[in-house]
């Protein structure tokens, strides 16, 4: 398992995308998966920090631990699909996509962190 410990700012994106870069080979669906929550972490969870674990076997898996405010993505509601291109409303599609990109997702809180986790088989 590789570890990468991160500040909780916006700038912090680029060392992140360049950690996953060295380890796998970043498609499209990976790099949005991790740019939504990462963004979603620094802009609502009031965290301290940010730990990203990565594994890849058979499977890229991808642990976000932070020491924010608990919230588990996986329950959160999906949107209504809007009825025309008109009716598209910024923000709230994100977890969305995560959920729909990702293989599987799983969710702990323990010890005051968040532990996110994605899979994405390769």
């Amino acid at each position: 398992m590789e570890t990468l410990k991160l500040k909780v700012e916006l700038s912090e994106l680029y060392r992140l995308k360049e950690f996953i870069n060295i380890h796998y080979k970043e498609d499209i669906q990976i790099r949005l998966v991790v740019e939504e929550i990462f963004v979603n972490i620094v802009n609502y969870s009031g965290a301290d920090y940010i730990i990203v674990n990565l594994e890849l076997d058979d499977c890229l898996k991808l642990e976000f631990i932070d020491n924010g405010n608990m919230f588990n993505p996986i329950l959160k509601e999906d949107p209504t699909a809007p009825e025309s291109l008109d009716d598209v409303q910024i923000g709230g599609l994100g977890i969305l996509l995560v959920k729909n990109y990702a293989d599987d997702l799983s969710y702990v809180y323990e010890n005051n962190e968040n532990h996110f986790t994605i899979i994405k088989n390769v």
